[in-house]
């Protein structure tokens, strides 16, 4: 499957502040508000579209993908933090690697050859295999801040 990443619009953060997902994965979902707009035009947040199926995706670095924590001092400056978020009813359907892999390589083209980081809540069993699978290690649990519920910080080394 061909992505194409590019610069964040505003019709495109419409689309996402409104996606919805299922069941525990809600933390997922963003609500539709001025706020949430104003976050994914900040200019931390990228789409990803497949030219016969249109938005797929984003993709956020640097503090937008972190999430707010209980524990201090959780983020320590060196890798890039990615967070990303596939379009609800394209989840589960087995695509996950390869739009990892696309933006692991725009990460790699936007950042260079650093060590990457992505947090992840501890139940999504799915997401933490696939994040494995791709070279990510487990470095610490935290507790998020407002839900309580606890997430997984992964690093993966620096591509050589």
């Amino acid at each position: 499957m061909a992505y194409e990443i590019g610069p964040m619009t505003r019709p495109a953060a419409g689309q996402i502040a409104r996606w919805t997902y299922e069941g525990e994965y809600a933390v997922y979902s963003f609500r539709p508000d001025p706020e949430t707009l104003d976050e994914l035009m900040s200019g931390a947040y990228v789409a990803c579209t497949v030219p016969e199926d249109g938005l797929t995706g984003y993709f956020c670095f640097g503090q937008a993908a972190r999430i707010p924590t209980v524990e201090p001092d959780v983020y320590p400056d060196g890798p890039v933090d990615l967070g990303l978020g596939l379009r609800p009813d394209r989840c589960g359907r087995g695509e996950g690697a390869a739009f990892l892999q696309a933006g692991l390589l725009y990460a790699r083209r936007a950042y260079g050859p650093r060590e990457m980081r992505l947090t992840v809540a501890c139940f999504n069993r799915r997401a933490i295999a696939l994040y494995t699978h791709a070279g990510f290690r487990p470095q610490r649990t935290v507790t998020h801040r407002l839900s309580s519920r606890p997430f997984l910080i992964m690093t993966r080394p620096a591509d050589p």
